[in-house]
């Protein structure tokens, strides 16, 4: 059950790991530098300023690499849509609007609508909670 959920964690942000992994060493890099800094001494600085210039690109890399991985579901889906249904009409107003279009307006809607529920259920949960309901965290 565990290496289920490992791989389950792994398929989910693959990436993350090596992320944290380039984002701790720069910090700590950058800490060296201040240190450095600190202390006077340019070499180690200038020494240390170039590596973290290397890391920094590393840990561009690995974001750009895991933003890819995590776009190419959404493209797939587009486009295994897109195979039935090219266009749809929007039911009132009836225009037609291609499916790309509609995809990405749902998935912001969806998003934004997540973003927004967090504050209004923070707000109402203490309100709720008067009338005797309790929440379940």
């Amino acid at each position: 059950m565990n290496k289920i959920s490992e791989l389950i964690r792994f398929l989910k942000d693959p990436h993350a790991e090596k992320i944290n992994l380039h984002k701790g060493r720069y910090e700590e890099l950058q800490d060296l530098s201040n240190v450095a800094i600190e202390i006077g001494n340019a070499e180690a600085y200038k020494s240390l300023q170039a590596e973290m210039r290397v890391e920094f690109f590393d840990y561009l890399t690995a974001i750009v690499v895991d933003s890819v991985y995590k776009l190419v579901p959404h493209v797939l889906i587009i486009w295994l849509i897109s195979l039935k249904w090219p266009s749809i009409t929007v039911p009132i107003i009836n225009w037609q609007v291609n499916i790309l279009g509609a995809y990405l307006l749902l998935y912001l809607l969806i998003h934004i609508g997540q973003l927004l529920a967090k504050p209004i259920k923070s707000m109402l949960l203490p309100k709720l909670g008067l009338l005797g309901l309790k929440s379940s965290e």
